[in-house]
């Protein structure tokens, strides 16, 4: 995420997110780093906008500034870098690699290298995420079950019209624009992390990198002593954020590893086991409320369930009634 400034009011979205934005200058600050701006052209009618804030250890952003700038940032950062356009283009040199964005073709920065946006048209609105390095390296970690040592050199250009690439950038927008509402249950303890897990993971699986083929090759399935021992953790512990790559990790295994064992020894995924895991406890707390105090949207959306209509649907699919009629059942 290169980017630079336009707006002038700063709101705090949540504990685990944050929104920001600053008046334009030559030597500017982002969520990521300082970055040097040049204005190439006139102000156009264009409304300028700027909003970045993170979950976790990824950073979002959106811009558009109504003038064309050259960015340019510092030759290291302790982050990997997307920038999407959703409107217009954007001109960008990484590396060495010259790379012409649009809402069909994304660019990748990799934390070392010189890095320019060498013109940002003023009609672009670029939607801009960042990775911290660590995070990004761990979660490829935990899909192949090795070490990754080296920095992961990812193509510098990602196509959006692929499949896997236009799923991912349907989580980027929804995130990016959950960031914007300080109620979103997106930023809730128990939500945020696997989602996040997820979206990392998700961009791992669709950017152009050098492991893609062994992340796309089938995995072993996990023993069953790893699987009773995932188990153990979310019958424990389900209110707690657990992901995937937490489970793996106290599993000592992979996370693909993990999720094929699942599949061959439980019959659904890991995160599938926690919400009924979850979903459980829910109606026990449904049974034992009292419902002049506590509601169905309070006790829902105190184990992780986002979508009422959806907790409601798998809730009496699990146990033949409402969760209404639960809490309104005499005790």
């Amino acid at each position: 995420m290169e980017q630079s400034t336009s707006q002038s009011s700063a709101q705090p979205t949540s504990p685990t997110g944050a929104a920001s934005a600053e008046p334009p200058g030559d030597d500017c600050r982002t969520a990521l780093q300082r970055l040097r701006v040049t204005v190439l052209s006139k102000p156009t009618t264009v409304t300028p906008v700027q909003r970045f804030g993170w979950i976790g250890p990824v950073s979002f952003g959106e811009a558009i500034h109504g003038v064309d700038l050259r960015v340019e940032g510092s030759e290291l950062r302790a982050s990997y870098h997307l920038n999407l356009p959703i409107s217009g283009h954007v001109e960008s040199r990484h590396r060495g690699v010259d790379v012409v964005a649009t809402r069909d073709r994304a660019v990748v920065y990799r934390p070392e290298g010189d890095t320019a946006l060498t013109r940002w048209a003023g009609d672009c609105r670029l939607v801009c995420v960042g990775f911290e390095r660590t995070a990004l390296d761990r979660a490829l970690e935990a899909l192949l079950g090795l070490p990754v040592t080296s920095q992961i050199p990812f193509a510098p250009s990602l196509d959006m019209t692929t499949g896997r690439a236009r799923s991912w950038a349907r989580m980027l927008m929804m995130l990016n624009h959950q960031l914007g509402d300080a109620d979103s249950v997106v930023l809730q303890p128990l939500v945020a992390p696997p989602l996040v897990d997820g979206f990392i993971r998700g961009f791992l699986l669709a950017a152009d990198h050098p492991y893609r083929e062994l992340l796309d090759a089938p995995a072993e399935a996990g023993r069953p002593i790893a699987i009773r021992t995932a188990i153990d953790i979310m019958e424990a512990e389900p209110q707690t954020p657990l992901t995937i790559s937490t489970l793996a990790a106290r599993c000592h295994v992979s996370v693909r590893t993990l999720q094929e064992g699942f599949q061959r020894h439980v019959g659904m995924p890991p995160m599938a086991y926690l919400r009924k895991v979850r979903l459980r406890r829910a109606h026990d707390d449904l049974r034992a409320a009292d419902p002049s105090v506590q509601t169905v949207a309070s006790i829902a959306r105190s184990w992780g369930f986002t979508h009422l209509g959806r907790f409601a649907a798998a809730h009496e699919a699990e146990y033949g009634m409402s969760p209404v009629r639960v809490l309104r059942t005499p005790r």
